[in-house]
């Protein structure tokens, strides 16, 4: 009888896969608890019955990402230890059952592989939804083009036909 694999329990309060900007798997969970501030559309997407650890480290996380704020996440890290693992492919951080401390160990992998700079927060202040840019040069702006870019460009149209 084949193992079954523990589900993730971050899942439990957290749905990936959800567009725009889909990162690749490495940090996509890191990006959907990311989401659950839905700015746009006023709404917390966390379920009230998470665990609150999971709203501390994902504002944390959210200010490190937008503004580069170190305070509350060396907070929430200090209170969240990761072991080192060492396999034959190399050294891991590994958090054992710490949700948070997972949440972690991936922004450190991520961080290593250059995910984490892709993460950015859309250009329309109104949204700040966080997207994985995967342009070739970087220079992604908005979430989606046919949502916020659009109206951030028809926005810059009109102000600079009012001053014209």
């Amino acid at each position: 009888m084949p193992a079954v694999k523990n589900p993730d329990p971050l899942l439990a309060w957290v749905s990936t896969g959800t567009e725009p900007g889909v990162a690749p798997d490495e940090i996509e969970r890191v990006r959907a608890l990311l989401n659950t501030d839905d700015r746009f559309h006023k709404v917390e997407r966390l379920a009230a019955d998470a665990p609150d650890e999971l709203r501390l480290v994902r504002d944390a996380l959210r200010s490190y990402l937008l503004g580069g704020d170190l305070a509350e996440l060396r907070r929430v890290a200090q209170q969240h230890p990761l072991a080192v693992e060492f396999e034959a492919a190399g050294a891991r951080l590994e958090a054992g059952d710490d949700l948070v401390g997972g949440i972690l160990a991936e922004v450190y992998e991520a961080q290593r592989s250059g995910a984490w700079a892709r993460l950015k927060a859309c250009a329309n202040p109104d949204c700040q939804w966080i997207y994985f840019d995967a342009s070739r040069n970087r220079s992604g702006r908005w979430c989606s083009m046919g949502e916020c870019g659009g109206v951030m460009k028809a926005r810059a149209y009109r102000e600079r036909s009012r001053r014209s």
